[in-house]
């Protein structure tokens, strides 16, 4: 039996609720691909240029244009920095990661023959796709509503019963409001609640604390056929941990709602899971100084597991004859566990790249993907409401990635530019997430070693909805995301 059903009708809010949703979807859908530092500090914009191991998580055709065996190591330093602005009070906070963004291994088979099949190449090794570490900190004062009424709403026809019992979907959020007392049942109306605040002007906060990774380990194969048309596959094995832990308060700082002090109300998910897919791609070379090179990613089908658990402590008081009587109520929910699957968008490139003598490289990549196209499934539940949520509210989206790279003797100089579009459909929401990158990058190449140097600036904006404006009509917060990150290459060829 599925423990957890919430029908979410707005992409908007947050993953407020523990629950396998289109939020979900989302995350494990999109892709910002990291690599080396050669491909990052480029836009990672190798498609068509390949000879770089971040090819096979985008155009394994790529692999086909080594010559020479290589290994390469990749780590990495994140910095997450976010700014909410929430009914006119703004805050900041941010987070420090350090992680491996790559590390493999090509080898090259030459035949010896300019003509006909030159070499045949096989790789293996890891790139990073997605880094979930953040952490936001939200808070404003409201005067217009609360948590509790969206806990209410949800609670409008159960019985008592149905919300004290831990077996129960509602126990989770609205059954432990119900039990805290934050929520109180209408005097006329049997099954209908209201919330227990008064009045309002409580200061609302919200900290959301994730971490985790999406990565793909590769398994390629690609051949270069004269040195025009250069041939490639790859079987990607992508694994997931994403970790997030929510603590959202109302506090009476203003001592304006009587007999309400705070309460505060404890998330925590964690989702792990792998998948797999198949990449196919081609290069070609009509003259020496052009490449055009296209590839095809099927969906990934992802088999993830959910375990989650919500707490909640409300602080009442009462004004007796005897003076003024404090009731702390702290409850937790049991730890719940779900598994299911997602099949996310299928994906498709084109990139031309421009070899200039042997002193210049430009590379352009075209990446679309239709996020309205991903699915949730499971064995015991049909995910028809998410799913049509999908089809809804998201849309296809177009990625472009540039770069250019300028050698002077064994030195390069790197810049790039990419910006992945926004996945909402506007035309059901006003939501535009769209991320855009700024890098830079510098190498030096010996005949057997390498090592590069990159630097990424990363900007993005959202909004963000501490509970269903669809139930409770509120103010989002506006969320300006910047990541910063530093990768060094260190690469050995044979």
């Amino acid at each position: 039996m599925k423990k957890i059903l919430f029908i979410i009708a707005s992409l908007l809010i947050s993953n407020y609720l523990i629950a396998q949703n289109e939020v979900d979807a989302l995350r494990y859908s999109q892709n910002f691909y990291g690599g080396t530092a050669r491909s990052v500090s480029m836009g990672s914009a190798f498609g068509a240029l390949g000879g770089d191991f971040s090819c096979l998580s985008t155009n394994p055709a790529g692999i086909g244009v080594y010559r020479k065996t290589e290994l390469t190591f990749t780590p990495s330093l994140f910095y997450a920095s976010n700014k909410s602005t929430y009914l006119g009070s703004g805050f900041s906070d941010y987070k420090y990661n350090f992680n491996l963004n790559n590390f493999g291994f090509v080898a090259a088979f030459n035949s010896g023959e300019d003509k006909g099949w030159v070499n045949l190449n096989i790789g293996f090794g890891y790139n990073r796709l997605n880094n979930f570490n953040n952490n936001v900190l939200i808070i404003g004062a409201n005067d217009k509503n609360s948590m509790t009424d969206y806990f209410a709403l949800r609670a409008n026809g159960q019985t008592s019963t149905t919300l004290e019992d831990p077996e129960n979907s509602s126990y989770f959020n609205e059954g432990l409001a119900w039990m805290s007392y934050l929520i109180d049942p209408d005097t006329i109306i049997n099954n209908k609640y209201h919330s227990a605040l008064k009045n309002y002007g409580e200061v609302q906060r919200k900290s959301i604390k994730s971490d985790g990774s999406m990565g793909e380990y590769l398994f390629s194969m690609g051949a270069n056929y004269s040195h025009k048309f250069y041939l490639g596959g790859t079987i990607g094995i992508q694994s997931v941990r994403y970790e997030e832990n929510s603590v959202y308060k109302e506090l009476d700082d203003y001592n304006v709602i009587d007999s309400f002090a705070s309460f505060t109300f404890n998330q925590h998910l964690k989702t792990s899971g792998a998948g797999f897919n198949f990449k196919i791609g081609t290069i070609f070379r009509p003259v020496d100084w052009v490449r055009l090179g296209f590839a095809l990613h099927t969906p990934t089908l992802l088999a993830l597991e959910d375990e989650y658990q919500n707490s909640i402590e409300s602080d009442l008081y009462a004004n007796t004859a005897d003076g003024y009587v404090d009731t702390v109520i702290t409850l937790s929910s049991p730890t719940g566990k779900y598994q299911y699957e997602l099949a996310t968008p299928l994906r498709a490139m084109g990139s031309i790249g421009f070899v200039i003598k042997k002193i210049a490289l430009i590379s352009v990549d075209y990446e679309f993907v239709d996020y309205s196209t991903a699915r949730l499934r499971a064995d015991d539940y049909d995910f028809y409401d998410e799913n049509n949520n999908i089809q809804m509210n998201y849309t296809a989206a177009s990625n472009i990635r540039a770069g250019a790279e300028y050698r002077f003797e064994n030195y390069a100089f790197r810049g790039g530019y990419s910006i992945y579009g926004n996945p909402f459909n506007t035309s059901n929401m006003d939501n535009n997430t769209k991320r855009t990158s700024y890098s830079l990058g510098f190498g030096i190449r010996e005949e057997n070693f390498f090592f590069d140097l990159a630097f990424v600036h990363s900007i993005s904006k959202e909004k963000y909805y501490l509970y269903n404006p669809n139930m409770v009509k509120n103010d989002p917060a506006t969320i300006s995301t910047t990541n910063n990150q530093v990768l060094a290459t260190f690469g050995f060829k044979f």
